[in-house]
């Protein structure tokens, strides 16, 4: 069975270099990066410029990199927007295509060959993140640099590189969970609906309901959409803050994305074996 869901994960990923529509939204997700990193440049100096220098934010690379992060990433960036409409079509357009027929046919079972949609697209995900964290941290490092954080007044050094460096890596992790979490959504809606159109359309729509209940305190806390910007902000806070302690946070954050992409994956296994295939 590991040999069959590795073959078809191969597939997959095949599949999905063969399509346009993933490299322009590589281009999407790094151009809207690009362009909220270029704005947290000019709005320090136009909010400068209104207030005298004291109106200016200190900046240092690893809050820049994290600005263009959370640009793509966020509850509501471009790279959550783009993994919807993804995600979404990823088996409504073989079923609406007719090829998903062709494809069953075969030795294979209905839960490898979604386990292997799953799969791909945590891959694809995984690709998404690490250009983007390459942006990032090269942008951060040309502009402001990566050095150690030091006191300006004292010279004391209380962050190190090699901190900020682990840091921004648990940022990037938490980065891929949450897009992760938003593409197995947009999965399930794509066994469920068989019209690709519609299975976009519709995981688009589901998602900002979702991404509302967050302002419920019965769901707050265990509803992923309130944790998509947490990444970010814990490590612009890791910046200033040395003596908060992150770890209960993370792991409440890791817990409620994994049980949640668990959750869809599941789902979507379970309607996929239940579906008819026409």
């Amino acid at each position: 069975m590991r040999e069959r869901i590795l073959m078809l994960t191969g597939v997959e990923l095949y599949k999905l270099s063969r399509q346009k529509f993933a490299y322009l939204l590589i281009v999407f997700v790094v151009m809207n990066a690009m362009l909220v990193g270029i704005g947290s440049r000019i709005f320090p100096a136009i909010m400068s410029a209104m207030h005298g220098a004291g109106g200016a934010p200190a900046f240092d690379g690893y809050t820049f990199a994290s600005i263009i992060g959370s640009g793509t990433f966020g509850a509501a960036g471009a790279g959550t927007i783009a993994m919807l409409a993804f995600s979404g079509s990823m088996v409504a357009s073989e079923t609406e295509g007719g090829t998903l027929k062709n494809i069953l046919v075969r030795p294979v079972y209905r839960s490898e060959f979604l386990i292997a949609k799953a799969l791909a697209l945590f891959v694809y995900c995984a690709a998404i993140v690490a250009v983007t964290a390459v942006l990032g941290i090269s942008a951060g490092a040309a502009m402001y640099g990566l050095g150690d954080i030091s006191i300006a007044e004292t010279g004391e050094v209380y962050r190190t590189q090699h901190e900020m460096f682990m840091n921004l890596g648990v940022m990037y992790m938490m980065d891929l969970l949450s897009i992760y979490a938003v593409g197995c959504m947009g999965l399930l809606m794509s066994v469920v609906i068989n019209n690709n159109g519609w299975a976009v359309i519709t995981s688009l729509v589901m998602y900002f309901p979702v991404m509302f209940l967050k302002n419920f305190g019965v769901f707050k806390d265990w509803i992923f959409t309130a944790y998509m910007d947490m990444g970010q902000n814990i490590l612009r806070e890791m910046v200033v803050v040395k003596s908060k302690t992150w770890l209960p946070d993370l792991y409440y954050f890791a817990g409620v994305n994994l049980i949640t992409i668990a959750l869809f994956v599941s789902l979507s296994v379970y309607l996929f074996g239940r579906k008819e295939i026409h």
